[in-house]
């Protein structure tokens, strides 16, 4: 079984990425944030900071892709692989409108011709694989069949599916139906997506699809870090070790992020999206959430946290 660790805008780069890695084991791969595509026939640096390999520490990163035109594409992975990877992922799932109305991410699943045509333009010419990860369509579910019968005549290393539709965002439940179905669609290796955030939601799912080998978590592992050392080791409880681990784990986002961001606002910008997700791992959390969201110093912040470890401990 693996777990893919699912990308989060401005939340899963690599800051994040390394210090959960470095905490908590049992993810075996780390998606990355999307890149978006640029004009011209050359990436800046600049513009692939959170892949570069020396900010990388974890096991295997998989640079994520967002983006509509061939050569654009074609000139993004193939500098990614130059970088030392050897899979790129596109995403066909981002479900935000500004994303969706320009035709990139979900907003793909609607044109059909137009997936076909960078793929039949990019993949004879890719210094490595892609894999995709997609939703069940822009607004109705079953878009996603004719295209997953498509996707059957290409060389994928894998297509991953959150089984709701961009128009429902993450509200609603996951479609498990219309994703049992895209598995008599697809022959490609499946992984699933969505909603899992604790023990009993994987095993509802894996016992609902007992050939799915591979599951991506965003959301969940953002909320408890130990998420996948739970599900790997079959523990209805965190560990006991969990809130000093946490602490390292925070104190680490904290340090680099100092170093990283200009600013106290940034920097509190970003530890309170941290929290955002963390709050749901920690007693009183919708309260204590509530007093980082106040906070207008470091100061301030600083204070509650120490409150925060105190108290668990």
């Amino acid at each position: 079984m693996y777990i893919y660790l699912a990308p989060i805008l401005g939340h899963t780069d690599y800051v994040f990425r390394n210090a959960l890695s470095r905490y908590f084991p049992g993810i075996d791969y780390f998606v990355t944030p999307f890149l978006t595509t640029v004009k011209g026939s050359y990436v800046k640096n600049s513009h692939l900071t959170d892949i570069l390999p020396k900010f990388n520490k974890v096991p295997v990163v998989i640079p994520q892709i967002l983006g509509k035109d061939p050569q654009e594409f074609l000139v993004l992975a193939n500098q990614v692989f130059e970088l030392g990877y050897k899979t790129v992922n596109w995403n066909l799932g981002c479900p935000y409108p500004m994303v969706v109305n320009k035709k990139r991410g979900a907003g793909l699943l609607q044109y059909p011709e137009m997936i076909k045509a960078l793929l039949d333009s990019v993949l004879p010419l890719l210094k490595g694989q892609l894999s995709i990860k997609m939703r069940l369509g822009k607004i109705e579910t079953d878009e996603i069949y004719p295209i997953l019968d498509m996707f059957n005549s290409y060389s994928l290393e894998n297509i991953t599916i959150h089984p709701r539709t961009a128009k429902q965002m993450y509200s609603g439940t996951p479609d498990l139906v219309a994703f049992g179905k895209c598995l008599e669609f697809s022959k490609h290796t499946i992984i699933y997506n969505g909603d899992i955030v604790d023990c009993d939601s994987f095993n509802s799912i894996r016992s609902q699809f007992p050939t799915i080998q591979s599951f991506m978590i965003g959301r969940g592992l953002a909320m408890n870090p130990c998420l996948a050392e739970m599900i790997k080791n079959n523990l209805k409880e965190k560990p006991d070790d969990f809130f000093k681990r946490l602490y390292r784990f925070h104190e680490e986002i904290l340090r680099t992020c100092r170093d990283n961001f200009n600013g106290h606002v940034a920097l509190l910008g970003r530890m309170k999206q941290l929290w955002w997700y963390l709050s749901n791992s920690i007693p009183k959390g919708e309260e204590t959430l509530l007093k980082i969201q106040r906070a207008k110093t470091l100061e301030t912040y600083r204070s509650i946290i120490d409150e925060i470890f105190e108290d668990c401990s």
